[in-house]
């Protein structure tokens, strides 16, 4: 294991990234553990790698903004019953807006704007979420941009929002 460096704040969760440039950067600014899934290559050995780690240590998923690391936040939300999440926003017109080439403001702001996610939670159901009215991609921008995390699609917004713990009442003010 790496030593220390003096003067870099510490994390203490296991950080999943997508590979050696994400954890490199996160070296840059953190003592941090990193577990690299290779991209969207996600092998079970791998997802079985990080449930393990999950018994003994805190995980936090911090994965691209963009199609293969919303691929692999969906694979790691089902196998994880609990979780935190460190999401960048992708700026605008940017083609690549990954770990690697994120600002240090991003990745600082990431990580104190951490968001928990348990598997267990079921506060909203899918009736309450359906009048909602959330089929438009705006309008989950709207509820995703509130609660700092990724755009997605409806079916992974409603499961999000509920392992996050977010009532009826709450998105029902959110939108109005």
């Amino acid at each position: 294991m790496d030593q220390k460096v003096k003067n870099k704040p510490t994390i203490n969760q296991i950080v999943v990234v997508e590979g050696k440039t994400d954890t490199q950067r996160l070296k840059q600014l953190f003592n941090v553990r990193t577990i690299e899934t290779n991209g969207s290559r996600l092998s079970l050995k791998t997802i079985n790698l990080i449930k393990k780690a999950s018994k003994t240590n805190d995980i936090v998923l911090f994965l691209d903004p963009d199609g293969p690391g919303e691929k692999i936040r969906k694979k790691l939300q089902n196998e994880l019953d609990s979780f935190e999440q460190a999401f960048i926003k992708r700026p605008k017109g940017t083609k690549k807006p990954g770990v690697a080439e994120a600002s240090d403001k991003q990745i600082l702001d990431a990580f104190k704007n951490l968001k928990s996610f348990k598997k267990a939670n079921t506060c909203l159901t899918i009736e309450q979420y359906q009048k909602l009215d959330l089929n438009t991609k705006q309008k989950r921008k709207i509820v995703t941009d509130h609660f700092g995390i990724s755009e997605c699609n409806n079916k992974q917004l409603f499961k999000r929002l509920n392992m996050m713990n977010i009532k009826f009442s709450e998105l029902k003010k959110i939108l109005k």
